[in-house]
């Protein structure tokens, strides 16, 4: 099932809300891939994707909190660096024992999960601290 992008998740930057949709197309991509039967040989290329890209995404949020002096920077930087961590647990987990279905649905349900919750949460918060500031 594909995980859609809607303007309820919009952070108000379009900077970021573009790196979103990005990511989004990402993983529904990858959510497709295994939907044919395609997951193990796009794993590790959405994995590398995500390695690479949240580098730049991750700079960019924490840029804008560092800007606007976000009370919450700490706590909001530590879940990138847990995504960070998990992202390369997995790469590493695959590298060791290869590619199979549990890798392929740990990746599917790391990805959705923590995207969703992340920007519903971590980066709603952080999207209302910057409304409140531009009053």
């Amino acid at each position: 099932m594909a995980v859609e992008w809607n303007s309820y998740l919009s952070v108000g930057v379009e900077r970021i809300d573009d790196q979103h949709k990005e990511i989004f197309r990402q993983v529904n991509g990858f959510i497709d891939a295994i939907n044919q039967g395609n997951g193990t040989t796009q794993v590790l290329e959405v994995l590398t994707f995500l390695t690479n890209y949240t580098v730049t995404h991750f700079h960019d949020e924490e840029e804008i909190m560092e800007e606007t002096d976000y009370p919450r920077t700490e706590p909001h930087r530590k879940e990138h660096e847990k995504f960070c961590q998990d992202v390369l647990a997995l790469t590493n987990q695959i590298e060791v024992k290869g590619v199979n279905k549990v890798s392929v649905l740990q990746t599917s349900h790391t990805m959705v999960n923590w995207l969703i919750q992340h920007i519903m949460n971590t980066d709603k918060a952080l999207a209302d601290h910057m409304r409140s500031i531009r009053q």
